[in-house]
C-alpha cells in the first residue's frame, strides 16, 4: 500500500485514453478493469486447468471454499480488461506504451456484515494488451483473495455454524495494479466477489464432497415393507461407474464438487462405505 501511495503522490496528471505521462498515477476504472471471476471447469485426471483471454468464458458469481480439505486461502482467476488505446505506429515510429503489466492485487476481506477481516497485497502477474477499436484487450490473471488471517477471524465467530453443517460468507474486494509499458502506474476498479465458507464432515455432505450411491452386494430385509431388496448406500471405496469416470476439480475443496472416491486422503471424504450393513435388523444377506 505504501508503494501505491508513493506512486500517487509522485503523479502530477491522470492518464486518459492511453496517453502515457511519466510518474503519473492513473486510477481510472474504465482503463484497467476486472470484468468477472472465471469458473474453474473440472478436467480429466492428470490434466491442467486452463483459462484464456476469451471474454465469453464461463464465469462464477459466488466462490466456495471447503475447509475440510485444509484450505486456509482461496485463489481465484479473474478476467481483466484494458481499454487504453494502442499507441504503436510504424509510420510515426511510435512504440506500444499501452500494454499493462500486472504486478499484484490489493485485497480487502470482510464478513457479510462488512467487518474487516484482513487486508493484504496478493502476488499476481500477467500482461493485458490494449484495446482494438472499441473492444478491450483481455487477460485471465490469478490471485489469492482470502488469507489465513481472514479465515481465522471468520472462524472465531462462525466456527460452530460452519462445523455444524452451515456456512458463512467472506466478501472480497479485489483491485489489480501494475504499470503500462510507458511507465505509468495504474489501478483497476474494486471488484466485489463473495465466497461461501463451509466444511464437509462425516455427518454433513452440504459442502463440496458428493457421496455417490452404489448398491450393496447383499440384500437386506425391510421390516416396514416385508421385501428383501438391495440397498443403496454412499460408497466411497467402490463407486459406481459414473462416479469413477468423473473429472476432478482444478483445486479440490474449491468451487466445484469432487466425488468422495476421488479424495480418500481427506478424512471428510471417507464417509460411509457399502461394507457397512445398511440395515439394523432383519438382515436377509451380508454386505
Amino acid at each position: 500500500m505504501k508503494r501505491v501511495l508513493g506512486h500517487c503522490l509522485a503523479g502530477l496528471t491522470l492518464i486518459c485514453c492511453g496517453i502515457a505521462v511519466t510518474s503519473a498515477c492513473a486510477h481510472n476504472d474504465s482503463s484497467l478493469f476486472v470484468e468477472n471471476a472465471l469458473y474453474p471447469t473440472p478436467v480429466a485426471e492428470g490434466q491442467s486447468c486452463t483459462f484464456t483471454a476469451d471474454p465469453n468464458q464461463t464465469v462464477i458469481s459466488v466462490g466456495k471454499l471447503d475447509l475440510a480439505f485444509g484450505n486456509d486461502e482461496y485463489s481465484g482467476v479473474f478476467l481483466i480488461g484494458n481499454q487504453l488505446v494502442s499507441q504503436a505506429s510504424s509510420q510515426d515510429l511510435k512504440t506500444e506504451t499501452s500494454i499493462i503489466n500486472i504486478e499484484g492485487a490489493i485485497i480487502v476481506d470482510t464478513d457479510a456484515a462488512g467487518n474487516q477481516l484482513d487486508t493484504f497485497t496478493s502476488p499476481a502477474s500477467g500482461t493485458v494488451l490494449p484495446s482494438t477499436g472499441t473492444v478491450p484487450g483481455y487477460s485471465s490473471i490469478g490471485a489469492i483473495v482470502t488469507s489465513p488471517k481472514a479465515i481465522s477471524a471468520l472462524m472465531s465467530t462462525e466456527a460452530s455454524n460452519i462445523n455444524g453443517g452451515g456456512s458463512s460468507l467472506i466478501i472480497t474486494y479485489v483491485k489489480f495494479f501494475g504499470h503500462t509499458l510507458g511507465g505509468t502506474y495504474i489501478e483497476s476498479n474494486n471488484f466485489e466477489y463473495p465466497i461461501t465458507i463451509c466444511a464437509t464432515s462425516a455427518n454433513n455432505s452440504q459442502c463440496l464432497v458428493s457421496f455417490s450411491e452404489s448398491e450393496a452386494t447383499g440384500t437386506c430385509f425391510d421390516p416396514t415393507t416385508g421385501v428383501a431388496e438391495k440397498i443403496k448406500t454412499p460408497n466411497c471405496l467402490a463407486p459406481n461407474a459414473t462416479a469413477a469416470s468423473l473429472p476432478v476439480p482444478c483445486q479440490p475443496g474449491q468451487d466445484t464438487y469432487i466425488d468422495c472416491s476421488q479424495c480418500q486422503t481427506v478424512k471428510a471424504c471417507q464417509g460411509a462405505y457399502a461394507n457397512q450393513t445398511p440395515c439394523t435388523s432383519g438382515d436377509a444377506g451380508t454386505d
